[in-house]
Formats: C-alpha cells, sequence, structure tokens
C-alpha cells in the first residue's frame, strides 16, 4: 500500500494503509453508513495498535475516500492478485488459459452520483471483469453508459488465452483481432447474424448441428474474413437450444459446450460480491470515494481467497466471511492460534514483523519472550 502513496497527498497520523485497514473493516463487517463504520472501530480502539492504528475521525475517513486518488487502492488490488495467483498456481498450465468476461451493473441515484451517466432519473457503475480461475484478473470500472464491447477493446490478451464471452461482446471486427494474435474465443451467435455453410459435420444427440461457417454480410466479410465453427445445441436438461461461434477448430461439440457452461463461473462471482461486500451502497458520492469503496471489496475478496487458500480448512467463502464477522479485532490465546494453525503473520505497527510456519514461530525466542511471556 504504502509502495504508491507517492501519487497521493502527504498524510499525518491518518497514513493509507490505516485507510485501507479500516474500509477492510467496514467490508467484512458489513458496517452501513460512514458513521456505523467509524463508531464501530473506534469501540476497538484498545485493540488496534498492534495493526497501528489509533482512532478513526468521521471527516477524516472522508476526506480521505474524497481526496485520495483511488489508484492507489487499485494498484494494491493487483499487485495482490499477482502475489497470490503465483501461489494459487505454483505449476505452469499446458492447458489454454480460459478468461470469462461479463460485466455487472450496480444502480444508483443520478442526483446523489450525477457523474455516474446511466439514463435520464437513474445513475449506474458497471463493473467490467475478465475472470480467471475464479480470481479477478482485470477489472474496469465505468459509469452505466459504456457498452461492454467498447470497455473490452483496448484488453490485451496472451496467445493461446481462450475467452468466453456472451453476444454482448460479439464484434466481428474486434474477434479477428483476437484470431489474429492467436486468441480462441467461444461466444453465442446472434439470431439476425448472416452466414453461409462451408463444411458440415455429423450432428447427433444433444449436438443439432457442427458446421464450419463465413460470414455473407458485405460488413461482416470485410471484419471477418475468414472462416468459423458454428455449434446449435440442445440442452438435454432443459431442451433449451443454443448456437454458439468459436474459432476452436479442434475441440468436439460437447467440450464447446461445457467451455460456454462455464461461464456462469462469473455470475456466481457478480452474486457473491454483491450479497457479501459493499459495493451497492456506499460511504461516499464522489466518484472516487466510490472507486476506493469497490477496489477495496475487491482487495478483501482476494484476502478470503487467500485465507481459504492457506487455511486449507475446507470452508467455502461464505463460510470465511462470516468468520470474519465474528472475529474481526478479537484478541487470540497465541499459542492456541499457532498451535492450529499452519502458517502465520505477526504485524507490529501494521506492517508484517515474523512469518513462517506456525510450528517455528511457536519455537522462536522473540515470540515466546515477547507474546506468550515464556
Amino acid at each position: 500500500m504504502d509502495t504508491h502513496a507517492w501519487q497521493g497527498p502527504e498524510t499525518r497520523k491518518f497514513n493509507y494503509w490505516s485507510h485501507l485497514v479500516t474500509m477492510l473493516f467496514g467490508q467484512w463487517s458489513a458496517r452501513k453508513s460512514l458513521r456505523d463504520l467509524v463508531f464501530s472501530i473506534n469501540r476497538q480502539a484498545r485493540k488496534l495498535y498492534h495493526l497501528g492504528l489509533s482512532v478513526v475521525k468521521r471527516s477524516t475517513l472522508a476526506d480521505a475516500n474524497k481526496l485520495r486518488p483511488a489508484v492507489i487502492l487499485k494498484k494494491t488490488y493487483y499487485k495482490l492478485y499477482e502475489r497470490l495467483a503465483v501461489e494459487l498456481a505454483p505449476q505452469p498450465q499446458k492447458a489454454p488459459q480460459v478468461k470469462i468476461i461479463d460485466a455487472t451493473t450496480t444502480d444508483l441515484c443520478a442526483s446523489v452520483f450525477p457523474w455516474a451517466k446511466f439514463r435520464t432519473r437513474k445513475g449506474a457503475i458497471k463493473l467490467h471483469t475478465v475472470l480467471t480461475w475464479l480470481l479477478p484478473q482485470c477489472v474496469l470500472i465505468t459509469d452505466g453508459k459504456t457498452h461492454d464491447r467498447q470497455a473490452v477493446q483496448d484488453l490485451r490478451f496472451q496467445p493461446g488465452d481462450l475467452l468466453i464471452f456472451d453476444r454482448a461482446y460479439l464484434d466481428y471486427a474486434w474477434l479477428y483481432q483476437l484470431h489474429q494474435g492467436g486468441v480462441w474465443f467461444v461466444t453465442r451467435l446472434k439470431t439476425n447474424s448472416c452466414y453461409e455453410t462451408v463444411q458440415e459435420a455429423w450432428a447427433g444427440g444433444p449436438v443439432l448441428a457442427d458446421q464450419i461457417i463465413r460470414l455473407s454480410s458485405p460488413k461482416g466479410q470485410y471484419c471477418y474474413p475468414e472462416t468459423l465453427r458454428r455449434v446449435h445445441y440442445q440442452d438435454p436438461e432443459t431442451g433449451k437450444e443454443y448456437i454458439f461461434l468459436t474459432n476452436r477448430l479442434d475441440l468436439s461439440t460437447l467440450e464447446v459446450a461445457e467451455l460456454h457452461r462455464c461461464r456462469w463461473q462469473i455470475e456466481l462471482f457478480f452474486k457473491w460480491i454483491k450479497q457479501n461486500l459493499k459495493i451497492k451502497a456506499f460511504y461516499g458520492t464522489s466518484k472516487n470515494a466510490v472507486l476506493i469503496q469497490i477496489w477495496t471489496a475487491l482487495i478483501a475478496y482476494l484476502l478470503l481467497v487467500w485465507i481459504k487458500f492457506r487455511t486449507k480448512a475446507g470452508w467455502g467463502l461464505l463460510e470465511l466471511t462470516r468468520l470474519a464477522q465474528t472475529m474481526l479485532l478479537v484478541e487470540q490465546n497465541v499459542s492456541m492460534a499457532l498451535a492450529v494453525s499452519d502458517y502465520a503473520y505477526i504485524l507490529a505497527e501494521g506492517r508484517v514483523h515474523l512469518e513462517g510456519p506456525a510450528r517455528d514461530l511457536l519455537k522462536n525466542d522473540e515470540v515466546r519472550r515477547t507474546y506468550l511471556g515464556i
């Protein structure tokens, strides 16, 4: 956090670390308002010393949310993501890296948030997200009027990546740009698309058609001059029909359908963060305050995933969220906590002072003398 603090105004007592911890407290404890957040965290004043915090004033927190650049939290998020991604995937992946692209909208009051352009009487913000192995690899935050296609035009992907997205992103010029860059994609074909069949493979069971097609409209031929694959699939459980479009010719039809089914992971991610983190009601009305709260929510999500990975307790993210709400700033028996932990961190004034396997820290002379009184 302090690495990027030079991009913001100089602080006195309420530094950038204190700001982040306070906002994380609001996320995990589900505080309803800024006043509620400040009141709740100040009731724990005597327990804040080990985090390097002191009593927080409401005006100070409000000014920090309004004036401190949200890019500091954004860069902190990506730094944490890079570290977590390395730990979750220590071995290089041979299969293509699947990336799911989608966006979710959070409605806002146009009169209170006039900068969040959407409709005449309604404001909104959009979170355009690229999800990789349940982790948001890239998040773009725009106003509600920004179209999904427009938001992802400037994103860059690695050759071999496999993108999954819905029809909102169907732009043949962009698809051809991805294809030329060695990027695979699976999406759904629009019902009004004009095409001609070049080759047709055998189809049976839930697969109604498996075709190699070429776009036949002048604009389609100009934007995507090469062939594509069209898969017409009927879900055997619901009977609903889907028409998929992809540039991968080597996959079976069922694999194409299963890949697109993975797109629901991002819908579940959006549903989870909206239900369990504070990204629908905000502590401030300025654009910067909203961005800070959203980036803090995403940092809180990454930390929960990290805890889930580190503890190997078998709990889901929802159970960990409930546990965090009941254990925030609760004093623990250090020796017992180390005895049941695999890995531990010891903080001093908000910084990691010691870390390592819990058994080793339990035998550390400094830990025994300072924290255990032995």
